[in-house]
C-alpha cells in the first residue's frame, strides 16, 4: 500500500525510501526531456523502435541514480523533511536543466556537452556564446518551470509513495533494461546492423557494449560471412551517408592526367626518432632518397583514432557516425571511381577496431583476419600476400591502392631465432613490471628489435616495387598509427593511449612521390593532411577545397590552422603550440604544456575555440 507522511521529521528508512522513488521519478522525467534527441535518430522500423524503447528508460534511470547518489547521502544526514525536499528539488532541477541544455547543444552541434566543450566555452567568453537578455529571460522561465515540476513531484511522493519493497523490482527492471540494450547492441555490432549501432551516439554518456572479437573467437558470429552477406545493403546505406554531411558538397573532380598507384604502409607504434640507420636501416636508406616529414604527428595516440584520422583526415570524434553509416573516406571512394584495384592487408584484425565498417567499408572481398599465431607470422604473411599480388594478382591495365599494416612492434617481441636483438633484450616481457624504477632501455631495445624486423619486411616490399619498375608510378607513404613512450617524461607513462605528448603522437612520415625530389620537410604536418594531399595531388580533385572533406590542408604546404585535435580511445585533446587542453574519460580537464606539466594560467583565443567547435560538428547534418 502507498504511504503518506505529514510530519516535519521522518525516520531514516522513510527518507531513503522517498529519495529512492524521487530518483526513479527523475529518471523518467529525464527520459521525457531526452525525447528531444529522437528527431536526430534514424528509426526505420519497429525493431529499432523497440531497441530505443529498451535503451531510453534503462539509460536515463541509471543516469538519474548515478547523479542522485549525493541526494541519497543528504537523506541520511538531513532529518528534516523540508531541508531534504529543498536539497532534492534544487539538485534535480539543476540536473534536468543541464540535460535540457545538452539537447539544445546537440541540436546545434551534434555532440554532447562535456568538460572539454565547457572549458572551451568558458575560455572563449562571450565571443563564442553570446546570449541576449531575451534568451536569458526565457531560460530563467524554463528553469522556474522545472523547479515547479520538481517541487510538485516531491510533494506528490511525500503524500503518496510506493512501499520500499517495490524498490527491488525497480532496480531489477533497470538492470534488465541495461543488460537487454547492451546485449542487443553487442549482437547488432557483430552482425553489422547499423540500424541499432547508429542510435547510441545520440544518447549522452552511453557507452554501448561490443563483443565482436569474443563472438568471433567462440564461433557465435563469422564476421567474414556476415560482411559478405550484407555487402550490398551496406554499400547502399553508405551511399546515403545517414546523418552525415560528408563531404559537405558534391566533389567536382576531373580525370587525373596520370593515375598513380598508391601504397600506404603503416607500422604499429612506430615513432619518429626510430627512423635511424641503427634500428631501421632499410627504411632510413629509402627515406634519404625521398621525402621525410620531420615533424609529422598522428591525430590519435592509439590505433583506432590513428588509422581513422590517417584515412579520413577528420577528428576521430566522428568515428561512431561514420561506422554506423558505413561511409568510407573520400580517398577510397574516389580511387574506386577511377577504377583502382584494392589490396588491403592487415596483420592486426580489421574487426576490432571496426575498420571494416568505416575506412574499408566499400572494399570488396576484404580479409578481416590474417592467419598466423604470432604478430611476426602475420607480418610475414601480409608481405608474402602483397608480393603475390604484384606478381600475379595485379591487373597492369589498372592502377592499384594498397594498404599494409604491420603489427609486430605492438607486443615488443621478435621470433626467438631472429638474428638481431638489441641488448640487453627482455626475453620474458611482463608489462606489469613497468614502473618508475624500471630500466626503460630494456623494453626499448625490444621495441627497436621489432622495428628492425618490420624494416626487413618493408624492404621486401620496396625491393619488389623497384624490381617491377613500379616505383616510377607509385606513391608510397610509410608512417605509424601512433607513437610509443618509455617513461621519457618521468611520469610513469609506458606504451601509448595515455597522453598527448610527442612520444605518443609524433610518427615517421616517409613519402616517395613520382616527380618530386628528395628532401626534409621541417614544418609540422599531421594525419589530417593526408587525404587532402591524395585528393588534390593524385586523384583529380585539385579544384575542390580540402575543407569540403578534411580538417587539414595537405602535406606539401604549411598548415593553415594554429591548433589541432587528437583522440585516444576515450580521451581527447585540443593541441596548441604551447599547451594541450585534455579531457579525460572521467570528465576532468587537464591543461598541460609540452612536457605534460600542469598549466594554471592560460588564455584560449576565442577564434580558435569557435573553429574547434565548428570542426567537431560541421560534418553532421
Amino acid at each position: 500500500m502507498p504511504t503518506t507522511h505529514k510530519h516535519p521529521y521522518t525516520t531514516l528508512g522513510t527518507r531513503l525510501n522517498w529519495t529512492s522513488w524521487f530518483i526513479f521519478a527523475n529518471g523518467l522525467l529525464a527520459m521525457l526531456v531526452a525525447l528531444r534527441y529522437v528527431p536526430w535518430m534514424t528509426v526505420p522500423d519497429t525493431a529499432t523502435a523497440a531497441y530505443v524503447s529498451l535503451l531510453y528508460p534503462g539509460q536515463f534511470t541509471l543516469l538519474a541514480w548515478l547523479a542522485g547518489l549525493p541526494v541519497l547521502a543528504a537523506a541520511a544526514l538531513a532529518p528534516a523533511r523540508r531541508w531534504l525536499t529543498a536539497i532534492a528539488v534544487v539538485y534535480a532541477s539543476l540536473g534536468i536543466a543541464l540535460l535540457a541544455t545538452d539537447t539544445v547543444a546537440y541540436a546545434l552541434y551534434r555532440f554532447h556537452l562535456s568538460s572539454f566543450v565547457l572549458e572551451l566555452a568558458v575560455s572563449g567568453g562571450t565571443e563564442i556564446f553570446s546570449f541576449s537578455q531575451q534568451l536569458w529571460g526565457t531560460a530563467a522561465v524554463i528553469f522556474a518551470g522545472i523547479v515547479c515540476v520538481e517541487a510538485a513531484l516531491a510533494a506528490l511522493l511525500w503524500c503518496w509513495q510506493p512501499g520500499s519493497r517495490w524498490l527491488g523490482a525497480g532496480f531489477a527492471l533497470m538492470l534488465g533494461l541495461q543488460i537487454s540494450a547492451h546485449g542487443w547492441h553487442a549482437w547488432a555490432d557483430a552482425n553489422y546492423d547499423s540500424r541499432i549501432t547508429s542510435i547510441t551516439r545520440h544518447v549522452p554518456l552511453y557507452y554501448a557494449a561490443t563483443a565482436k572479437r569474443f563472438m568471433n573467437e567462440h564461433g557465435l558470429v563469422d564476421p567474414q560471412a556476415v560482411r559478405d552477406k550484407q555487402a550490398g545493403s551496406a554499400l547502399a546505406h553508405a551511399a546515403t551517408g545517414g546523418q552525415l554531411n560528408y563531404p559537405t558538397q558534391p566533389l567536382q573532380c576531373s580525370e587525373p592526367d596520370r593515375k598513380l598507384n598508391v601504397l600506404m604502409i603503416v607500422i604499429d607504434g612506430a615513432r619518429w626518432d626510430m627512423l635511424d640507420p641503427r634500428w631501421m636501416p632499410n627504411l632510413y636508406g629509402f627515406a634519404e632518397k625521398h621525402l621525410i616529414f620531420q615533424k609529422h604527428y598522428s591525430n590519435g595516440n592509439a590505433t583506432k583514432p590513428g588509422i581513422f584520422t590517417l584515412f579520413y583526415s577528420l577528428p576521430a570524434s566522428y568515428w561512431d557516425a561514420f561506422t554506423a553509416a558505413k561511409t568510407p573516406p573520400v580517398t577510397i571512394t574516389r580511387m574506386q571511381q577511377l577504377g583502382y584495384q584494392t589490396r588491403v592487408l592487415g596483420s592486426a584484425t580489421l574487426v576490432s577496431p571496426a575498420f571494416d565498417q568505416n575506412v574499408f567499408a566499400s572494399i570488396p572481398d576484404l580479409r578481416l583476419e590474417t592467419p598466423g599465431e604470432q604478430p611476426w607470422d602475420r607480418d610475414i604473411r601480409i608481405t608474402d600476400d602483397w608480393l603475390a599480388f604484384t606478381a600475379s594478382g595485379r591487373n597492369p591495365e589498372q592502377p592499384f591502392f594498397g594498404f599494409l599494416f604491420y603489427d609486430t612492434p605492438h607486443n615488443h617481441r621478435v621470433p626467438e631465432d631472429y638474428p638481431v636483438k638489441f641488448q640487453p633484450y627482455w626475453e620474458s616481457v611482463n608489462k606489469l613490471e613497468l614502473d618508475q624504477d624500471f630500466n626503460p632501455e630494456l623494453i626499448k631495445n625490444n621495441y627497436k628489435s621489432t622495428l628492425h624486423f618490420v624494416d626487413n619486411q618493408v624492404d621486401r616490399v620496396l625491393d619488389d616495387l623497384r624490381a617491377r619498375n613500379l616505383l616510377d608510378n607509385t606513391i608510397v607513404m610509410i608512417t605509424g598509427d601512433h607513437g610509443q613512450e618509455f617513461n621519457e617524461h618521468g611520469m610513469n607513462y609506458w606504451g601509448h593511449g595515455s597522453n598527448f605528448g610527442q612520444y605518443q603522437l609524433r610518427v615517421p612520415m616517409v613519402v616517395h612521390w613520382p616527380g618530386r625530389g628528395a628532401g626534409r620537410i621541417d614544418y609540422r604536418t599531421e594525419h589530417f593532411d593526408v587525404a587532402p594531399t591524395l585528393m588534390q595531388q593524385a586523384l583529380g580533385c585539385d579544384t575542390v577545397p580540402s575543407a569540403t572533406y578534411a580538417t587539414g590542408n595537405g602535406l606539401f604546404q604549411p598548415r593553415e590552422r594554429k591548433w589541432s585535435v587528437a583522440h585516444s580511445y576515450m580521451d581527447y585533446a585540443l593541441l596548441l603550440d604551447n599547451l594541450n587542453v585534455v579531457t579525460r574519460a572521467s570528465g576532468n580537464v587537464d591543461v598541460v604544456n609540452s612536457e605534460l606539466e600542469p598549466v594554471r594560467h592560460y588564455t584560449l583565443d576565442p577564434k580558435i575555440t569557435l573553429n574547434v567547435l565548428q570542426e567537431l560538428s560541421r560534418f553532421y547534418k
